[in-house]
Order: C-alpha cells, then structure tokens, then sequence
C-alpha cells in the first residue's frame, strides 16, 4: 500500500525513529498491524502529533473501519525506568 510506505519512509527521517516493521493479518489482508521503535517515548509522540504525520493519517482514513489505535510497549524485561522512578 502506497500510504503505508508513504508514512514509513517519512517516520524514517524523524529524531529518534529506530526501526518499524508492517504485519499483515495472515486471516484477514485487511488488518494491518505497524510496530515502530523509537529511542525515547517523547520522540513518538513528537511524531504522532506533526503536522506531516496528521496529513498522511488523514490518507489512511479510507481504508479504516474506525479509528487508527495506538499501544505503547517497552522492549525489554522490566517496566520502564520512568514508571519505576515515579512509584512510591
């Protein structure tokens, strides 16, 4: 899908970008599921909100049933060290 490379290959020249894979769904070719690593959480999210990642979400929306969901994951075996550091 040309939108999918399109979003990958400008995430590509962001701060912060590592490495992103596109999985599709073997069941169904029409869920797709992006993984992206990035060195900070602050480095997504810098991303996530710019206005060049907005105007190609906006592409996508087509293709969409509802909206685009976003989950968080840490690499790695513990919590992440800026959960750990504001606990009690």
């Amino acid at each position: 899908n040309k939108v999918i490379k399109e979003i990958r290959f400008a995430a590509m020249d962001q701060e912060g970008y590592i490495t992103s894979e596109t999985m599709w769904d073997y069941e169904d070719p029409f869920r797709v599921v992006i993984v992206s690593n990035w060195r900070r959480i602050s480095y997504w999210n810098k991303w996530k909100n710019s206005d060049l990642r907005k105007s190609i979400d906006q592409k996508f929306k087509e293709f969409l049933n509802g909206e685009t969901e976003y989950e968080i994951f840490s690499l790695g075996v513990n919590p992440p060290l800026e959960k750990q550091n504001n606990t009690p």
